[in-house]
């Protein structure tokens, strides 16, 4: 699986931690398949086992969730449009993820 397919997979998912854990879970796994980008889809990765982490037990309304995936649907298109660049490009795209989601993203 490619992380193009694992993003579609996210994208395509129902409302809750399932998704997120899905998600962390294939990024991981991925990391192995293809070493090369490891740091993109460990930050991915990362954010996702956090939203697990901070939310599993709690009910949570759909549009908190809603507003999640949109915000880690985001993260995955910078991710892949990282992955159609030269290795410059590559890492500032990564940058601006590991960035954005340090200082920007509250919910998780």
């Amino acid at each position: 699986m490619n992380f193009r397919q694992i993003s579609d997979q996210f994208n395509d998912s129902s409302l809750g931690t399932d998704a997120f854990k899905a998600l962390h879970r294939s990024a991981i796994d991925l990391m192995k398949a293809d070493a090369e980008n490891a740091s993109l889809y460990f930050v991915v990765g990362t954010a996702a086992r956090a939203f697990v982490m901070r939310y599993e037990d709690q009910g949570l309304s759909p549009e908190f969730i809603d507003e999640a995936k949109a915000t880690m649907r985001r993260m995955n298109e910078k991710i892949l449009s990282a992955l159609a660049c030269e290795p410059a490009g590559r890492l500032r795209l990564l940058s601006e993820v590991a960035m954005d989601y340090e200082w920007n993203v509250t919910a998780f």
